[in-house]
């Protein structure tokens, strides 16, 4: 048996406006839109289009007018709350990390992506004594592959990069992609080797985004011949909007 369902066609008239140089044709024209504010409001507003408002229901929200456009244009952003890493004093066979957090904004397009590499391994200033990145518990970390860094006896220095929200806890938005969980490091890409690594992405995402957090922990792990000293690096994260 076929079933077969006629719909009528019925045509639909638009606005147009034409001249000898432009032609416009569009579905209403709104009479007046934007911000408005004095010492006292804030308004923003559409009048003149059909049905302006916002429209929910379950698996959808439409947001109809000009006006809404000012809900999800955000000044793009970047955040680090510390900038000084300190590893404290180390001692063979027990890892020492410390944290800092990073937060985005991106505007209106196609999200984000945060990329980092590190200038050099960490050294002694001048000394060319270093200590070597991490290739954690499989011998398989690189730059661009995490892996379980767990095991007292690897050593090296890594780090992973995990989402969070506001409270701190673990939600792995924006870095699934690159480590699986807390136990998984990689090594930064080295600008320094010969050729320089390349600039790796740590946290991204495909949809704009207001304050995304992320934390980012630095581990070092050190046998028990290497030379002690002060050992420095330094870090570099470069947020990139998508459009």
């Amino acid at each position: 048996m076929v079933i077969t369902q006629i719909f009528p066609i019925r045509k639909i008239q638009a606005q147009s406006f034409s001249s000898s140089s432009y032609k416009i044709n569009w579905g209403n024209f709104n009479m007046t839109s934007g911000k408005k504010s004095s010492a006292t409001y804030q308004l923003t507003d559409t009048v003149g289009q059909n049905a302006p408002g916002q429209f929910d229901n379950t698996g959808y929200i439409v947001k109809a007018g000009f006006q809404y456009i000012y809900d999800t244009i955000y000044h793009f952003s970047f955040q680090i709350d510390d900038l000084s890493i300190d590893l404290g004093t180390l001692s063979a066979g027990s890892t020492s990390t410390d944290t800092n957090t990073i937060t985005i904004t991106s505007p209106s397009g196609q999200g984000y992506q945060i990329m980092t590499h590190q200038n050099h391994p960490l050294a002694i200033n001048n000394s060319g004594t270093t200590i070597p990145d991490t290739t954690c518990d499989n011998g398989t970390c690189t730059e661009s592959q995490s892996d379980t860094w767990a095991n007292s006896s690897i050593y090296g220095f890594g780090f992973n990069t995990i989402g969070i929200n506001n409270s701190g806890v673990a939600t792995h938005v924006g870095t699934s992609a690159y480590f699986a969980n807390q136990n998984y490091y990689r090594q930064f890409a080295d600008y320094s080797a010969s050729p320089p690594e390349e600039n790796q992405i740590v946290m991204s995402e495909d949809s704009p985004v207001q304050n995304r957090q992320a934390r980012v922990t630095y581990k070092t792990n050190i046998s028990s011949i290497q030379t002690a000293g002060d050992y420095q690096n330094a870090i570099t994260f470069t947020a990139i909007p998508k459009y």
